[in-house]
């Protein structure tokens, strides 16, 4: 009996029979009646109990499909008055009484006589109305415990394809009453069964507190008896899916396998090394093993198994390439270099990347060195080529290792340059540029005359196209990390090669060589002059007669060298050619009208290349430029809500990526949002280099694209950039107006409310970091009190939260070496937090700075968190406590009374830390103490004293590791002496001792600081530098400085003149004499201070 009138019920199904029918019509017509009609606030209701009873008890199989793909769709949308399009859904906002008809009728349909398919799609629809934002629905649960005994394996399947959806609806249940659940599914006669239920417990694990893991272990041996049946039953794509729910285990667990470790290795390389396995079982196997070694790598380390299986393993499938195919033909005649074709080798490649990089080369090398030294000399070109692109894949990771034994490999692959078989030969380049990348700037100064040598040979006519590409492409690898004397001898040979390329008749090979030139010209710098005339009016040639539509690439390369050349070079050289380059490049801008045509993104950085040459002579140019680039910034976020089954034809394609979101599928047109970024990054740089003549773009550019983009949540790098381009945009208007302008002002309040808005919420740590920097830069621009009170507010809101964030990430790091985990260091967590916590000091510094008293009361509410972080151990927590006290102290000094003795014993505790950044810290704070807060601090400073010398005088006190640390307490003495003299017996002796700290070369701060305190003492004639003997010595702590650097401008000249005095107490001789001792490099320091 239906809950809908026969009315409802005839218009819908009329409509429903509208939307199968193969009329596009009559389907486009039912589609708008659908939208306009019924998808509506007053009748989505209606509709989804119309679509549950339909897909429930329709005898027609299409109907009944329709309806539930439908009801699930329409389920999942966000209702019509929805502001909150992503994360709304109409299941949550229909009435309750209707949930119930509709959770009712979907069950019913579940439990009766339904086809197969039927009945996956009623399950589907029924996992949406039993998410975990939805009342409890008891029922279910009940049915499906049921349904999981049903003698058939449809039912059984379905139950276990909801309770993957849905796991919370098992969460109550006792875990020890849920294990049979589960054994039962695992050890079922039906494939589809076993591969549904091992999906659940995946599921079910995830979201299962920790502690009841243990609890589910007893179930892993039935769930990997499966896989051998599997195997002998060539049941191919249920191993493969077992592997990927075995994959989730195991990032979330890996020490839940321990015990069974070796034979998942065995059974894993069983399956990798059986080659009429379908690729997705053997690539899911080797994935099994690759995670392994990313989440236990102390595991797979004490294991000597692992090293072998994944060594031979991703060889053996490195070797899987042109099948059949020996010559291998038809690589050579393709045309470009990718080869997607060869899954199983690219899968290996990655895979052993990955490996290595977590690994790394003590444990690797030796056993991979072992295999790649026999397949080297292998008769099998295949051997050859695989041990060339094995040892590429493991360059980086391995680097601990192989940095030192540059001559050794390149004695082994130098050779198979000249391999007879020309895929050996590219797999040879490929090793020359990746160690080029990976162990530079070694390689590039110790073996350039190999190398290069070897590269250039190959770029002559005799080799083949694919292999000169290759050549060329390497030879950019290393350019980009060789500086203008390695690359100068080669040039001639390199560009009369690169010269002869450019006549191929291969397009791909003519874009390398242009593209290579590019970068030799970038890297030779002026060097390059020398080949200016010969290339600039050929590429300029090539670009006059391209200017049609075609070779779109070739066209871009061009423009790309060009530019790249014109900027090696400088303005004066390039004077010569810069108008006709203009020219041309305006003539391709007007034929470039489609958004994706190739010459479009080089043309805009060909601009920006010529606007950092010709800086203000550019201006006129802006009109021109502009228009296409802000059309592009301006772009808006391109989201469409799609079906699950669309989401893999929407990931094939590389300018969208598809997300999922509360259940709901997400495809986000990436390369509009990716063009999007390039034009703001390119915005940046004119207003970067033009300044003051960009401020007509800025109120456009701030309003409509950079501060709209930290709103555009589904890309991060269009947050990022817009949040950098704010104070670029805002000191180029400033520069103008000046910061009390109405317009200036109104566009601040607007950029720092958004930041700051970005700061409380953004979950991303690396934006949270932009945020703060480019709030703390338009503070600076803007000055005091540039910060409304309510601003200021929201400001201490969000960095609360990011510190409160921070410290309960890095407590989870730490304590994630438990009985299911390792403690594996990802680094680029902890350097995403330390950098954060970095610039949130900053940002911090700049607010004490500009917002002044004002401030001093919010610290309160930031002080526990401080101080939580001041007494924790952990050093990048601590060194943030103490790097926000100094500052604290810094800005307010005698006002910072009240919070003195909440940190002082703790800051002198960590004087004698051992790790060097706190010990500089620490010893930053007492200098500072004694400088801001002289009275507040001045028992504490002086009795400080002799564990800052103790600081300084350590055995290794001038180490590389402990020398900021020294030039600190060295600095923090002199300021003590400075300030509290007079209170201080045996001054003299200090003094005398404090100088045996110096000289300060390494940290500008505490050298300025120090050598500041020698002019003092000279000019108040201190007994103890003025005396003869110590004269030299102190002359001798300035000239290093000096030297060095350490202290330069205004500041250095009047600690010069007083050093000057200091020797004019001496007889003229003996100053000649101690100036007059110094070797030749140091006498150009003396002549240009002291002469």
């Amino acid at each position: 009996m239906s809950a809908l009138s026969t009315d409802v019920n005839n218009t819908l199904l009329q409509l429903l029979q509208g939307f199968s029918s193969p009329n596009n019509e009559i389907r486009a017509a039912a589609e708008k009646t659908l939208d306009q009609n019924w998808i509506t606030p007053e009748n989505i209701e209606v509709l989804l109990v119309f679509l549950s009873e339909q897909a429930a008890f329709s005898q027609d199989p299409t109907t009944s499909a329709l309806s539930a793909v439908l009801f699930r769709k329409l389920a999942l949308r966000a209702p019509p008055s929805s502001k909150t399009v992503i994360i709304a859904k109409n299941i949550t906002h229909i009435n309750k009484p209707a949930l119930s008809q509709i959770r009712k009728t979907l069950l019913e349909g579940f439990i009766s006589e339904r086809p197969g398919t039927i009945r996956h799609k009623l399950s589907d629809a029924i996992a949406e109305c039993a998410q975990d934002d939805l009342p409890e629905w008891p029922e279910l649960l009940q049915t499906l415990i049921e349904s999981l005994k049903s003698p058939d394996a449809n039912f059984r399947e379905s139950s276990y394809r909801i309770l993957s959806s849905v796991p919370h609806l098992i969460n109550n249940v006792d875990v020890m009453s849920i294990l049979p659940i589960f054994e039962l599914g695992f050890t079922d006669s039906n494939d589809n069964v076993k591969i549904a239920a091992v999906t659940a417990f995946v599921g079910y694990f995830k979201q299962l507190p920790k502690q009841n893991w243990s609890k589910l272990g007893v179930l892993l041996p039935s769930l990997l008896n499966s896989l051998p049946r599997f195997l002998d039953d060539g049941k191919d794509d249920a191993l493969a899916a077992v592997f990927e729910s075995l994959i989730e285990l195991v990032e979330l667990a890996p020490k839940l396998f321990k015990d069974m470790f070796n034979q998942l290795i065995q059974f894993s390389d069983m399956v990798i090394k059986n080659a009429d396995l379908e690729t997705q079982a053997r690539t899911t196997s080797l994935e099994l093993l690759t995670v392994f070694s990313e989440n236990a790598p102390l595991m797979c380390k004490s294991n000597p198994a692992y090293a072998q299986s994944i060594i031979l393993d991703t060889l053996l499938m490195m070797t899987e390439v042109s099948p059949d195919d020996d010559d291998a033909s038809e690589w050579k005649d393709a045309d470009d270099t990718d080869d997607e074709e060869e899954v199983t080798y690219d899968h290996a490649r990655q895979s052993l990347d990955r490996v290595a990089l977590k690994l790394g080369g003590k444990y690797l090398a030796p056993p991979l060195f072992q295999y790649l030294q026999q397949m080297i000399s292998s008769p099998d070109w295949r051997q050859r080529y695989a041990a060339l692109m094995a040892l590429s894949s493991a360059a980086e990771g391995c680097q601990d290792v192989l940095i030192g034994e540059i001559p050794k490999i390149l004695d082994m692959v130098l050779p198979l340059i000249n391999d007879p078989h020309p895929r050996v030969q590219y797999g040879c380049c490929n090793v020359l540029g990746q160690i080029s990348t990976d162990f530079n700037p070694i390689i590039q100064k110790t073996a350039h005359d190999r190398i290069l040598p070897a590269l250039i040979s190959k770029l002559t006519p005799s080799s083949l196209e694919r292999v000169q590409t290759h050549a060329a492409a390497a030879l950019v690898n290393f350019s980009e990390h060789a500086d203008e004397g390695i690359i100068e001898p080669y040039l001639d040979s390199l560009l009369t090669s690169l010269l002869t390329l450019l006549q191929s008749n291969k397009l791909y090979v003519q874009e390398q060589a242009l593209t290579t030139i590019a970068f030799i010209a970038d890297a030779s710098s002026v060097k390059f002059v020398k080949y200016y005339d010969t290339l600039m009016p050929l590429l300029l040639n090539v670009l006059k007669t391209n200017t049609g539509n075609t070779n779109g690439i070739l066209k871009g390369k061009c423009i790309e060298c060009a530019t790249l050349i014109a900027l090696a070079v400088g303005k004066d050289k390039f004077m010569e050619h810069s108008q006709e380059l203009i020219n041309m490049l305006i003539t391709h801008q007007d034929s470039c009208t489609d958004d994706d045509d190739p010459v479009k993104p080089y043309l805009e950085q060909g601009w920006s290349r010529i606007c950092r040459i010709l800086r203000d002579d550019f201006i006129p140019l802006l009109p021109i430029v502009l228009p296409p680039l802000l059309e592009s910034a301006k772009a808006t976020q391109d989201v469409s809500l799609i079906e699950e089954e669309e989401a893999a034809n929407f990931q094939q394609y590389m300018d969208w990526d598809v997300v999922q979101i509360q259940g709901k599928h997400i495809a986000i047109h990436t390369s509009i949002l990716d063009d999007k970024v390039s034009a703001m990054e390119l915005l940046q740089v004119y207003c970067t280099v033009l300044k003051s003549h960009f401020a007509a773009y800025v109120n456009e550019i701030m309003t409509e694209i950079a501060i709209p983009s930290i709103d555009f949540y589904l890309h991060d790098g269009v947050r990022a950039t817009g949040a950098s381009l704010i104070p670029t945009l805002l000191s180029a208007l400033v520069s103008t107006t000046g910061t009390e302008d109405a317009n200036v002002l109104a566009l601040w309040h607007s950029a720092s409310k958004k930041l700051i808005s970005g700061i409380i919420s953004e979950p991303m740590p690396e934006i949270t970091q932009m945020y703060h920097n480019s709030l703390s830069e338009g503070m600076l621009i803007m000055g005091t009190n540039c910060l409304s009170d309510e601003l200021l507010r929201g400001y201490t809101e969000g960095t609360k939260a990011n510190l409160s964030d921070i410290y309960e990430r890095t407590k989870e790091r730490h304590n994630e070496d438990d009985e299911y985990n390792e403690d594996v260091d990802d680094e680029l967590d902890g350097y995403t937090d330390e950098d954060l916590l970095d610039e949130i000091n900053k940002s911090l510094a700049t607010v004490f700075k500009t917002q002044g008293e004002r401030y001093l009361n919010s610290i309160q509410e930031i002080w526990p968190l401080i101080n939580t972080y001041l007494q924790d151990n952990e050093v990048t927590l601590l060194l943030f406590a103490l790097v926000a006290i100094a500052d604290i102290i810094e800005s307010y000094g005698e006002l910072t009374s009240g919070f003195k003795d909440s940190f002082i014993d703790r800051v002198t505790v960590c004087l004698v830390n051992p790790d060097p950044s706190i010990r500089q810290a620490a010893s930053y704070i007492i200098g500072v103490c004694s400088q801001a807060a002289p009275t507040v601090y001045h028992n504490v400073c002086v009795s400080s004293l002799e564990t800052l010398f103790q600081i300084c005088n350590i055995p290794d006190a001038k180490s590389e590791d402990n020398i900021t640390a020294t030039n600190n307490a060295s600095s923090a003495i002199g300021k003590i002496l400075s300030t509290y003299g007079n209170d201080i017996p045996n001054l003299d002796s200090y003094i005398s001792n404090w100088l045996k700290t110096l000289p300060t070369l390494d940290d500008q701060e505490a050298a300025l600081s120090n050598y500041r305190n020698i002019k003092l003492l000279i000019d108040s004639e201190s007994p103890v530098v003025c005396d003869p003997p110590m004269i030299p010595v102190v002359v001798d702590h300035v000239i290093q400085a000096l030297h060095r650097k350490a202290i330069n401008g205004n500041s250095a000249l009047e600690i010069v003149d007083s050093v000057k005095k200091l020797l004019g107490k001496l007889p003229q001789n003996d100053a000649m004499a101690i100036l007059q001792r110094y070797p030749s490099d140091y006498m150009e320091t003396i002549q240009k201070w002291f002469s």
